[in-house]
């Protein structure tokens, strides 16, 4: 079974979001497929997961169509790749990388270097005004609930 919760009692986003990719193992599949198509046994062996529970997560991100399952020709095995639902989680997975990268102790192994392609140049994931793009800094955000009716 998995360990996800619907959170019907969390009327917001974020509760939305953790009932679709708020158990242990989805971000990081996610996170494994993000550079590429990947087969069932190349994400088990990088996860370490075991098999029965690597084929339940893949079958639920498939059906809330986060991931997509296509054939190998010539073969009895699938490829998974991210669909455009899923590659919308990239901000947020980077965000929760950049932020595992200053704050965990000891500050040893994998680190994730994030660049502009054609530069190589280092980015960042910042908030920026909508209207004229100039960056806004963190403690000068607020966020609020907005109830919207389905009247409008």
């Amino acid at each position: 079974t998995m360990s996800v919760q619907t959170y019907t009692r969390q009327d917001c986003p974020v509760a939305h979001t953790l009932s679709v990719v708020g158990d242990q193992w989805t971000l990081l599949i996610i996170r494994d497929v993000l550079g590429g198509p990947k087969r069932f046994d190349e994400l088990q062996n990088g996860l370490g997961i075991s098999r029965n529970l690597l084929a339940q997560r893949l079958k639920r991100m498939v059906e809330v169509d986060l991931l997509a399952r296509r054939p190998i020709p010539d073969s009895r095995r699938f490829t998974y790749s991210l669909t455009p639902k899923a590659l919308e989680l990239r901000p947020a997975i980077l965000a929760l990388a950049e932020w595992g990268q200053k704050w965990r102790q000891p500050e040893v192994g994998t680190q994730v270097e994030i660049t502009e392609k054609d530069t190589g140049e280092a980015v960042g994931l910042r908030y920026c005004r909508l209207s004229d793009g100039q960056e806004v800094k963190s403690d000068a955000i607020r966020v609020r609930r907005i109830r919207v009716d389905e009247t409008g």
